[in-house]
């Protein structure tokens, strides 16, 4: 009878202790894991730059078994971005098993647009990286200098053709920038994706583009396109200059690669991915990635990404009015 008496005393011990406990240091879960594939979506065309981002991530990601399931990169273009932000925020809400990958396109389409899926829409993982853009133009072509590139534009106004992707993006804003600038006409032709802008340049069927060298390098390395000026200093071209030193003064925008998942998800599930893409930048596969494209590392994560793209997307409301393409 003692004896059940101790047991029942010491039962209600640890149960009391067990609550105290529990409210000053919380008891863990077992931590959340994924349980189905993972999808990693893109709005870009297979080759783009995020594109190539999101495989790199991937790839890493099943050679080092850092995620339980298969990872699998998905492209799904059109509408400027929209088609992609719909499947994820209205189709997917709620679905830990689904990234997107995000760049400033994703932030000001919407701008453009006047979608109601926007850049609060999503839930904010991390952001990685932020690419370096040149102006690439065909090696046979007879501008050898960007300055060259001007002149044609002003001999003969609206015949310069830059490609790329949506129009919307950073190197369609700078071109604009740019453009106005010198006090010149540039033409836009808007591609599915900016790698195939890029195949436009290789054809002739555009002048030049305005690109993240990892999309361009290997056909300036077999000799068929030449940069003719850069964002910022590039170690795979050092003498190549900089638009700021050959006097232009227009805003370089930020061509950042990040991570984003589907509104309503767990808190544990954003921890897992942003631990899982921390786990990314630490290999060597990714370190040889970043310096053979010229990449910048940048981490940020969680709200603080969220505030980060608040700030860029007041950024482009600004730019958008003062280049009058929103009122």
């Amino acid at each position: 009878m003692a004896s059940h008496a101790i047991r029942r005393a010491a039962a209600l011990f640890c149960c009391v202790a067990g609550s105290m406990l529990a409210a000053v240091f919380p008891v863990c879960a077992a931590e959340w894991q994924p349980s189905e594939k993972i999808t990693m979506l893109t709005h870009a065309g297979p080759g783009a730059g995020v594109d190539i981002f999101l495989r790199q991530i991937a790839e890493i990601w099943t050679r080092h078994k850092v995620l339980p399931m298969q990872v699998a990169v998905e492209n799904i273009t059109g509408a400027r971005g929209d088609r992609a932000r719909r499947y994820v925020v209205q189709q997917n809400r709620g679905n830990p098993h689904m990234l997107v990958g995000f760049t400033p396109q994703m932030v000001n389409s919407p701008i453009l647009t006047k979608s109601d899926i926007n850049v609060k829409s999503f839930t904010p993982i991390a952001m990685m990286l932020v690419e370096p853009m040149a102006l690439f133009v065909h090696a046979d072509t007879p501008y050898k200098s960007l300055r060259d590139l001007i002149e044609a534009a002003r001999q003969k106004p609206k015949s310069i053709l830059q490609g790329g992707g949506a129009f919307g993006g950073p190197p369609s804003l700078m071109g604009k920038m740019m453009a106005e600038e010198a006090k010149v006409e540039f033409s836009y032709t808007p591609f599915k994706s900016s790698a195939e802008s890029v195949v436009a340049l290789l054809g002739k069927h555009v002048h030049f583009v305005m690109e993240q060298p990892s999309e361009a390098n290997q056909h300036v390395k077999a000799g068929k396109l030449r940069p003719l000026a850069a964002s910022a200093p590039l170690a795979l071209y050092p003498d190549l200059p900089t638009f700021a030193s050959l006097g232009y003064r227009f805003r370089i925008l930020a061509q950042f690669r990040g991570v984003m998942a589907p509104p309503e998800i767990a808190p544990e599930v954003a921890g897992y991915y942003i631990k899982a893409l921390d786990r990314v930048r630490k290999t060597e596969e990714w370190k040889t990635y970043v310096k053979n494209n010229d990449l910048v590392e940048r981490w940020i994560v969680g709200r603080e990404l969220g505030a980060f793209l608040l700030d860029e997307e007041n950024v482009y409301r600004k730019l958008n009015k003062e280049l009058g393409l929103v009122k």
